[in-house]
């Protein structure tokens, strides 16, 4: 099987798409979860056949039952958007909470969303704090800027505009759009010395965490 998957990578590098599909193919028949789950990815992109979502979430699901993890993430993306499956907004919390347990950070903030809004999942700020930090630490900006709201609005985790804005500083450091702004706003309610240590607290963060 692995001649056979060094064949069919070697087709798609060579833009033999047909030959890396029908190796993939039988591999995935066979059982191999990267093969089915690259046989979702060119269902779901639909660059180098016709995209066919449905077909796309039947080989996300055989890959995602072996615990694959990118391919139980996007087979949540398809749920959640009712994208070749029925909109499913629990199933996709389902399958983002598996990929969240194995270290995906998108699948963290997702996981962390669906406790902060009770879509899918029973609303649980503690828990959604928890899962953006979880995110955090794999450098998802959008769950810091979140996590800094639950500091903000003491959802879930003590109030603190200290680390409210040392989470903004550290999401709008990491790419998040409106991250610096809002961080403004928290500004207006921390003294210049606690704006310097919230500062400090975000670039010792960022120095410890950052890849």
């Amino acid at each position: 099987m692995n001649d056979l998957f060094r064949e069919a990578a070697q087709a798609w590098q060579n833009g033999d798409v047909a030959t890396a599909i029908r190796l993939w193919t039988e591999l995935a028949e066979a059982g191999d979860p990267q093969a089915q789950y690259n046989l979702g990815v060119v269902y779901d992109e639909g660059q180098v056949v016709e995209r066919n979502p449905s077909r796309a979430a039947e080989w996300y699901l055989k890959a995602a039952g072996q615990g694959f993890v990118d391919a139980a993430y996007n087979l949540a993306i398809l749920y959640e958007a009712g994208d070749g499956v029925p909109r499913d907004v629990a199933e996709a919390a389902r399958w983002f909470g598996m990929a969240a347990e194995q270290g995906h950070p998108q699948a963290q903030y997702n996981i962390g969303l669906k406790f902060d809004t009770g879509e899918g999942l029973p609303q649980d700020f503690e828990q959604a704090a928890r899962w953006y930090y979880q995110a955090a630490l794999g450098g998802e900006a959008r769950a810091c800027a979140n996590l800094a709201r639950c500091f903000a609005m003491g959802e879930g985790v003590p109030r603190s505009d200290v680390e409210a804005y040392k989470w903004y500083t550290i999401a709008a450091e990491l790419g998040s759009v409106n991250a610096a702004r809002y961080r403004e706003r928290v500004a207006r309610e921390l003294s210049p010395e606690e704006r310097l240590e919230a500062g400090r607290l975000a670039e010792r963060w960022l120095r410890e965490h950052r890849a």
